[in-house]
Protein backbone atom coordinates (compact mmCIF):
# COMPACT_ATOMS: atom_id res chain seq x y z
CA UNK A 1 0.00 0.00 0.00
CA UNK A 2 0.99 3.34 -1.07
CA UNK A 3 -0.28 6.18 0.35
CA UNK A 4 0.88 9.71 -1.51
CA UNK A 5 2.20 11.92 0.99
CA UNK A 6 2.51 16.35 -0.35
CA UNK A 7 5.39 16.01 -2.90
CA UNK A 8 6.31 20.03 -1.55
CA UNK A 9 5.97 22.23 1.35
CA UNK A 10 3.13 24.47 1.77
CA UNK A 11 4.93 28.15 0.32
CA UNK A 12 3.66 31.45 1.64
CA UNK A 13 3.21 33.80 -1.35
CA UNK A 14 2.50 36.89 0.43
CA UNK A 15 1.98 38.08 4.22
CA UNK A 16 1.20 41.13 5.63
CA UNK A 17 0.13 42.17 9.41
CA UNK A 18 -3.80 41.18 8.76
CA UNK A 19 -3.66 37.85 6.08
CA UNK A 20 -1.59 35.75 3.99
CA UNK A 21 -2.13 33.60 0.67
CA UNK A 22 -0.27 29.88 0.55
CA UNK A 23 0.47 27.73 -1.61
CA UNK A 24 -1.06 24.31 -0.90
CA UNK A 25 0.79 21.62 -2.14
CA UNK A 26 -1.83 17.89 -2.88
CA UNK A 27 -2.62 15.63 -0.22
CA UNK A 28 -2.49 18.26 2.88
CA UNK A 29 -5.77 19.19 4.28
CA UNK A 30 -6.78 22.57 4.27
CA UNK A 31 -8.52 22.04 8.00
CA UNK A 32 -8.78 18.86 9.86
CA UNK A 33 -11.94 17.44 10.51
CA UNK A 34 -13.90 15.09 12.96
CA UNK A 35 -13.70 12.60 10.35
CA UNK A 36 -10.44 13.65 8.86
CA UNK A 37 -7.74 13.94 10.75
CA UNK A 38 -4.12 14.65 9.76
CA UNK A 39 -1.62 16.99 8.94
CA UNK A 40 -3.15 20.33 7.44
CA UNK A 41 -2.33 24.10 6.47
CA UNK A 42 -3.69 25.25 9.48
CA UNK A 43 -1.77 23.00 11.81
CA UNK A 44 1.53 23.69 9.40
CA UNK A 45 0.41 27.72 10.25
CA UNK A 46 0.07 27.24 13.77
CA UNK A 47 3.29 25.67 14.28
CA UNK A 48 5.22 28.68 12.40
CA UNK A 49 3.27 30.76 14.97
CA UNK A 50 1.29 29.61 17.45
CA UNK A 51 0.13 33.17 18.53
CA UNK A 52 -1.64 33.76 15.69
CA UNK A 53 -5.59 33.05 15.54
CA UNK A 54 -5.21 31.89 12.07
CA UNK A 55 -8.71 31.19 10.25
CA UNK A 56 -9.07 29.62 6.95
CA UNK A 57 -11.24 32.25 4.51
CA UNK A 58 -12.18 29.19 2.16
CA UNK A 59 -10.78 25.85 1.86
CA UNK A 60 -9.44 23.43 -1.07
CA UNK A 61 -10.21 19.93 -1.50
CA UNK A 62 -6.81 17.40 0.17
CA UNK A 63 -5.96 16.59 -3.58
CA UNK A 64 -6.32 19.97 -4.39
CA UNK A 65 -3.47 22.17 -4.81
CA UNK A 66 -2.95 25.90 -5.05
CA UNK A 67 -4.13 29.22 -3.41
CA UNK A 68 -5.50 30.08 0.17
CA UNK A 69 -6.38 33.08 1.93
CA UNK A 70 -6.10 33.02 5.24
CA UNK A 71 -6.86 36.09 7.68
CA UNK A 72 -4.87 36.51 10.70
CA UNK A 73 -7.01 38.27 13.25
CA UNK A 74 -11.18 38.72 13.85
CA UNK A 75 -11.28 41.96 12.11
CA UNK A 76 -9.72 40.59 9.17
CA UNK A 77 -11.56 37.19 8.74
CA UNK A 78 -15.22 39.41 9.15
CA UNK A 79 -14.03 41.48 5.90
CA UNK A 80 -12.94 38.80 3.90
CA UNK A 81 -16.54 36.84 4.84
CA UNK A 82 -18.08 39.96 3.67
CA UNK A 83 -16.20 39.74 0.40
CA UNK A 84 -17.19 36.05 -0.37
CA UNK A 85 -20.78 36.66 0.65
CA UNK A 86 -20.64 39.64 -2.09
CA UNK A 87 -18.73 36.78 -4.20
CA UNK A 88 -16.09 39.64 -4.39
CA UNK A 89 -13.23 37.45 -3.97
CA UNK A 90 -12.75 35.28 -6.90
CA UNK A 91 -10.77 32.60 -8.18
CA UNK A 92 -9.85 30.78 -11.71
CA UNK A 93 -8.25 26.75 -12.10
CA UNK A 94 -6.53 24.74 -14.33
CA UNK A 95 -7.84 21.15 -14.84
CA UNK A 96 -6.96 17.86 -16.89
CA UNK A 97 -9.72 16.30 -17.94
CA UNK A 98 -10.67 13.08 -20.15
CA UNK A 99 -11.87 13.73 -23.18
CA UNK A 100 -11.10 16.12 -25.86
CA UNK A 101 -13.97 18.94 -25.07
CA UNK A 102 -14.03 21.07 -28.19
CA UNK A 103 -15.47 24.04 -27.36
CA UNK A 104 -14.49 27.34 -26.57
CA UNK A 105 -16.37 28.26 -23.73
CA UNK A 106 -19.54 26.19 -21.72
CA UNK A 107 -20.90 27.95 -18.58
CA UNK A 108 -22.62 24.88 -16.57
CA UNK A 109 -25.98 25.72 -14.06
CA UNK A 110 -27.01 22.99 -12.38
CA UNK A 111 -28.36 22.35 -8.82
CA UNK A 112 -25.90 20.76 -6.25
CA UNK A 113 -26.35 18.79 -3.08
CA UNK A 114 -25.62 15.34 -1.03
CA UNK A 115 -27.02 12.81 -2.87
CA UNK A 116 -27.41 11.01 0.21
CA UNK A 117 -28.98 7.88 -0.51
CA UNK A 118 -29.63 8.19 -4.28
CA UNK A 119 -28.96 4.70 -5.98
CA UNK A 120 -26.16 3.25 -5.85
CA UNK A 121 -24.66 5.22 -3.77
CA UNK A 122 -21.91 4.29 -0.98
CA UNK A 123 -20.24 7.59 -0.68
CA UNK A 124 -21.72 9.87 2.54
CA UNK A 125 -20.36 13.17 0.84
CA UNK A 126 -20.87 12.60 -2.78
CA UNK A 127 -22.54 15.67 -4.25
CA UNK A 128 -24.67 15.54 -7.47
CA UNK A 129 -27.22 17.00 -9.08
CA UNK A 130 -30.74 17.28 -7.00
CA UNK A 131 -33.86 19.25 -8.07
CA UNK A 132 -33.78 21.25 -5.01
CA UNK A 133 -29.88 21.70 -4.51
CA UNK A 134 -28.41 24.90 -4.57
CA UNK A 135 -27.62 26.73 -7.27
CA UNK A 136 -23.96 26.50 -8.75
CA UNK A 137 -22.37 28.02 -12.08
CA UNK A 138 -19.43 27.06 -13.89
CA UNK A 139 -17.80 29.00 -16.65
CA UNK A 140 -15.76 26.21 -18.61
CA UNK A 141 -12.17 27.79 -20.88
CA UNK A 142 -11.16 24.59 -22.74
CA UNK A 143 -7.15 25.55 -23.64
CA UNK A 144 -6.75 23.18 -25.69
CA UNK A 145 -7.01 19.11 -26.29
CA UNK A 146 -4.96 16.15 -27.59
CA UNK A 147 -4.83 12.43 -27.04
CA UNK A 148 -7.66 11.86 -24.99
CA UNK A 149 -7.43 14.48 -22.54
CA UNK A 150 -8.19 18.75 -22.60
CA UNK A 151 -6.40 21.29 -20.85
CA UNK A 152 -9.34 23.94 -19.02
CA UNK A 153 -9.56 27.17 -17.39
CA UNK A 154 -12.48 26.82 -14.64
CA UNK A 155 -14.07 30.07 -12.93
CA UNK A 156 -16.40 29.17 -10.33
CA UNK A 157 -19.43 31.58 -10.04
CA UNK A 158 -20.70 30.20 -7.09
CA UNK A 159 -18.37 28.08 -4.44
CA UNK A 160 -20.44 24.28 -3.74
CA UNK A 161 -18.51 21.33 -2.32
CA UNK A 162 -17.18 19.87 -5.20
CA UNK A 163 -18.18 21.78 -7.88
CA UNK A 164 -15.91 21.81 -10.33
CA UNK A 165 -15.73 18.39 -10.37
CA UNK A 166 -19.68 17.85 -9.94
CA UNK A 167 -19.88 19.90 -13.03
CA UNK A 168 -17.00 18.39 -15.26
CA UNK A 169 -18.01 15.10 -14.82
CA UNK A 170 -21.85 16.08 -15.16
CA UNK A 171 -20.74 16.38 -19.07
CA UNK A 172 -18.68 13.31 -19.53
CA UNK A 173 -15.43 15.20 -18.90
CA UNK A 174 -14.55 14.47 -15.28
CA UNK A 175 -10.98 15.39 -13.73
CA UNK A 176 -8.38 13.07 -14.32
CA UNK A 177 -7.23 11.30 -11.67
CA UNK A 178 -10.72 11.86 -9.44
CA UNK A 179 -11.29 9.09 -7.17
CA UNK A 180 -14.92 9.71 -6.62
CA UNK A 181 -16.51 11.89 -9.82
CA UNK A 182 -14.20 9.84 -12.17
CA UNK A 183 -15.09 5.85 -13.92
CA UNK A 184 -15.44 4.34 -10.81
CA UNK A 185 -16.31 6.10 -7.82
CA UNK A 186 -15.75 3.16 -5.32
CA UNK A 187 -11.95 3.96 -5.46
CA UNK A 188 -12.49 6.40 -3.06
CA UNK A 189 -13.66 3.79 -0.24
CA UNK A 190 -11.11 1.60 -1.55
CA UNK A 191 -8.34 4.33 -1.42
CA UNK A 192 -9.45 5.46 1.75
CA UNK A 193 -8.79 1.86 3.01
CA UNK A 194 -5.92 0.40 1.24
CA UNK A 195 -4.09 3.69 -0.04
CA UNK A 196 -2.89 4.18 -3.69
CA UNK A 197 -3.17 0.60 -5.47
CA UNK A 198 -1.76 -0.08 -8.96
CA UNK A 199 -5.36 -0.72 -10.24
CA UNK A 200 -5.86 2.58 -9.12
CA UNK A 201 -3.10 3.42 -11.18
CA UNK A 202 -4.10 1.63 -14.39
CA UNK A 203 -7.31 3.51 -14.16
CA UNK A 204 -7.18 7.06 -12.74
CA UNK A 205 -3.48 7.73 -14.06
CA UNK A 206 -2.95 10.06 -10.95
CA UNK A 207 -2.86 9.61 -7.72
CA UNK A 208 -4.53 13.22 -7.02
CA UNK A 209 -7.16 14.70 -8.78
CA UNK A 210 -5.71 17.13 -11.50
CA UNK A 211 -6.96 20.60 -10.04
CA UNK A 212 -5.03 23.39 -9.96
CA UNK A 213 -6.55 26.49 -7.64
CA UNK A 214 -3.95 28.87 -9.82
CA UNK A 215 -5.64 32.47 -9.37
CA UNK A 216 -7.22 34.18 -7.18
CA UNK A 217 -8.04 37.98 -6.27
CA UNK A 218 -10.39 39.97 -3.39
CA UNK A 219 -10.06 43.78 -2.51
CA UNK A 220 -8.10 45.02 0.29
CA UNK A 221 -7.94 48.69 1.38
CA UNK A 222 -9.24 49.37 -1.65
CA UNK A 223 -7.27 47.97 -4.32
CA UNK A 224 -7.31 45.02 -6.35
CA UNK A 225 -4.86 41.97 -4.88
CA UNK A 226 -3.78 39.15 -7.80
CA UNK A 227 -2.13 35.83 -7.18
CA UNK A 228 -0.96 33.21 -9.29
CA UNK A 229 0.23 29.62 -9.38
CA UNK A 230 1.79 28.17 -11.76
CA UNK A 231 0.55 24.19 -12.66
CA UNK A 232 2.60 21.94 -9.72
CA UNK A 233 5.22 19.56 -11.42
CA UNK A 234 3.40 16.65 -11.38
CA UNK A 235 0.77 17.81 -13.84
CA UNK A 236 3.16 19.80 -15.74
CA UNK A 237 4.65 16.50 -16.23
CA UNK A 238 1.35 14.60 -17.37
CA UNK A 239 1.22 16.55 -19.92
CA UNK A 240 4.19 16.46 -20.92
CA UNK A 241 3.11 12.93 -21.74
CA UNK A 242 0.22 13.33 -23.92
CA UNK A 243 0.49 13.77 -27.12
CA UNK A 244 -0.51 17.63 -28.74
CA UNK A 245 -0.55 18.70 -24.80
CA UNK A 246 2.84 19.00 -24.74
CA UNK A 247 3.64 22.21 -26.34
CA UNK A 248 0.48 23.35 -25.85
CA UNK A 249 -0.04 27.02 -25.32
CA UNK A 250 -2.21 28.56 -22.28
CA UNK A 251 -4.54 30.35 -25.13
CA UNK A 252 -8.17 30.40 -25.83
CA UNK A 253 -9.67 32.97 -28.37
CA UNK A 254 -12.73 34.30 -26.12
CA UNK A 255 -10.25 35.09 -23.16
CA UNK A 256 -7.49 36.96 -25.76
CA UNK A 257 -8.73 40.37 -25.17
CA UNK A 258 -10.47 39.64 -21.94
CA UNK A 259 -8.86 40.21 -18.59
CA UNK A 260 -8.35 36.68 -17.80
CA UNK A 261 -6.36 35.90 -20.75
CA UNK A 262 -3.82 38.27 -19.32
CA UNK A 263 -3.67 36.09 -16.16
CA UNK A 264 -3.30 32.56 -18.39
CA UNK A 265 0.16 34.78 -19.50
CA UNK A 266 1.07 34.67 -15.87
CA UNK A 267 0.78 30.89 -15.75
CA UNK A 268 2.09 30.65 -18.80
Amino acid sequence: MISPEPPYLPRIVEECQDYLIVDKPPFLLSHPTRKKKGPSILEWLQNLNPAIPFKLIHRLDRETSGLLVVAKNSAAAAYFGRQMEKRLIQKGYLAISWGELKADYLKIEAPLGYLGGAKGNEIVIRQGIVPHGTQSVTEIYPLGHGGGYSLLWVRPLTGKLHQIRVHLSTIRHPVVGDKLYGPNPSFFLEFAKRGWTEEMEKVLLLPRHALHAAYLSFFWKGEKKQFYSPLPEDLKKFLGLVQNLSKLQLNNPILANDPWGKILKELA
